[in-house]
């Protein structure tokens, strides 16, 4: 997407996924590179600080149970679990957090839709990743504001049948 459609991209993941408090953040990356271009909740960029964390070095704990220190580009992640349904060694990050690919379904039925749903989480959150022929959507629930797993997905899919009705 253009940069200046951004802001408009911002105000749509805010309206369908952040208003109604289903949603701790949300948004949009391409499938093409794992990369986000557009977040929300947009006040004081809130949305962009839990989705995204430039490259970092983690300790990350290995199938022997040692640990290793290693470089995460969070979108190299996200990528390569879309492409393979698996995660990188490092595992998948987003805004320095890990979460944990505990469900996937990559051929559910959203209206006349047919999209791709993962789902990862770590203690008291979730997300939900959302699969259309050409984008990635995130969307994020936190247990600790009364945020719950269910609603939120209902959120993803709506949205995720929405962009991909429109070609997305």
């Amino acid at each position: 997407m253009a940069e200046e459609e951004a802001p408009c991209w911002d105000n749509t993941i805010e309206e369908w996924c952040i208003t109604e408090g289903h949603a701790s953040a949300a948004g949009l990356a391409q499938k093409e590179d794992g990369a986000f271009y557009a977040a929300a909740p947009q006040a004081g960029e809130a949305g962009w600080g839990m989705i995204f964390s430039e490259d970092h070095e983690q300790l990350v704990m290995q199938e022997d149970m040692s640990e290793k220190t290693m470089l995460v580009n969070e979108a190299k992640c996200l990528k390569a679990l879309v492409d393979t349904g698996k995660c990188l060694p490092e595992g998948l990050w987003f805004g320095g957090e890990k979460f944990k690919v505990v469900q996937k379904d990559l051929a559910v039925e959203e209206g006349d839709q047919t999209i791709g749903w993962i789902f990862a989480s770590r203690p008291k959150q979730g997300v939900h990743i959302i699969l259309t022929t050409a984008q990635i959507l995130v969307v994020f629930f936190d247990e600790s504001k009364g945020q719950t797993s269910g609603n939120s997905k209902k959120v993803a899919l709506a949205f995720g049948g929405y962009l991909a009705g429109m070609g997305y």
